[in-house]
């Protein structure tokens, strides 16, 4: 009788105010046996329409509210190239916050839990894309900003995913802890939000989006492009100055400069030699705020126990005292080797960084001389 009873409250809830699932199912959990819940199948929602347009309208020509068009150009992973006929999908709120709907819409639909303001467009030739909106409002009496969800779905990527919604610049909710919520839950970036100017009534912004390469097809790009910022993680310390803890980093040592090795084997003798290589540079490095990290991103999900001897091992074999050994939980941890863009497909992964900016990144190094010096280059 009480599950029934929460059901109906849980429905009318829904009725009157409709976060999306990402953010209310986090906090209420539905019984088993209720058909009310969204769709489990994120992907379906690309086979609704099939867009033949580089251009969308997300909300109705009817709606009322600011009107706002956000365009920019999809980039492949690699950040330079760009991606054509790449599929999008948009849902958003109307300009009072709400996720409106008809009332015709069945419960288990995309439709009913993502309103009326929904549009589907795929990028052109140059990647482009471009929506036409309202303005969205933020949730009555929350404090997350307004916002625009996004799914995409590219060709030459596994599968389709939702990245960071659109906010923007000047929403008084778009705050410092709103981004690392993101970061850490979601494991996004955090971009700054879309600057908007407004063109005779219309707010005009501009958005370019990269492919997160996680979900490459072919695993030809890893880890956070050259030029960005590296955020804050946790991983857990095995071996070096910090063992046995959770010591953030960049948070502690990201004012220097070092570099990365994010690998999913501790098995390869290519790494024992990378390591071996940054074990003397470290212990040649004078004055110079100099480090190395080696993080094992854990692919099969190994106890905790397992890992920390094996992790040891390695540290004996290759005889480290100064390089300093971590591990995450798993290749696809939001707040770690997802938030780093680390592809599980690729072995090793090398960042090297200055002053918490990315600055060189080989993917799959060689233990060569000419290899491990260009390494070292970056950080020159």
């Amino acid at each position: 009788m009480l599950e029934h009873v929460f059901i109906l409250i849980f429905t009318w809830l829904l009725t009157a105010y409709q976060p999306t699932a990402r953010h209310l199912l986090s906090q209420v959990t539905l019984p088993v046996s209720t058909t009310t819940g969204p769709p489990t199948c994120d992907c379906c929602v690309f086979n609704e329409k099939t867009p033949v347009s580089w251009q969308t309208r997300v909300a109705p020509d009817t709606a009322r509210g600011q009107l706002l068009q956000i365009s920019g150009i999809v980039y492949e992973s690699d950040g330079k190239t760009p991606a054509p006929n790449v599929l999008m999908y948009f849902y958003q709120t109307n300009a009072q916050g709400y996720y409106a709907k008809h009332g015709t819409e069945l419960r288990s639909s995309h439709a009913w839990w993502h309103g009326y303001s929904r549009g589907w467009l795929k990028t052109d030739a140059n990647g482009r894309y471009q929506i036409n909106t309202v303005r969205p409002g933020s949730y009555p009496g929350e404090t997350i900003p307004a916002h625009i969800h996004f799914y995409i779905n590219a060709p030459s990527q596994r599968t389709c995913y939702y990245l960071s919604d659109f906010v923007f610049q000047d929403d008084p909710l778009l705050t410092k802890s709103y981004w690392y919520k993101v970061e850490q839950a979601e494991g996004f970036l955090r971009y700054g939000g879309v600057a908007l100017t407004n063109r005779n009534g219309k707010l005009i912004g501009q958005r370019d989006i990269v492919l997160l390469p996680q979900f490459d097809r072919l695993p030809n790009q890893s880890g956070l492009r050259i030029g960005s910022d590296c955020p804050a993680f946790d991983p857990y310390h095995v071996w070096g100055a910090d063992r046995n803890k959770r010591t953030c980093p960049m948070c502690a040592y990201g004012s220097g400069e070092g570099v990365m090795i994010w690998t999913r084997s501790m098995a390869s003798d290519t790494l024992q030699k990378i390591a071996t290589f940054w074990e003397q540079q470290l212990r040649q490095r004078g004055s110079r705020p100099l480090e190395a990290f080696i993080i094992y991103t854990n692919p099969d999900q190994k106890p905790a126990s397992e890992v920390r001897q094996l992790l040891k091992n390695f540290a004996a074999r290759a005889n480290l005292q100064e390089v300093a050994i971590l591990y995450v939980r798993s290749p696809e941890e939001k707040s770690t080797a997802f938030l780093y863009a680390i592809n599980p497909a690729v072995t090793t992964t090398v960042l090297l960084y200055k002053r918490r900016k990315v600055v060189g990144k080989v993917i799959n190094p060689l233990a060569s001389a000419t290899s491990l010096a260009q390494q070292m280059r970056y950080l020159d």
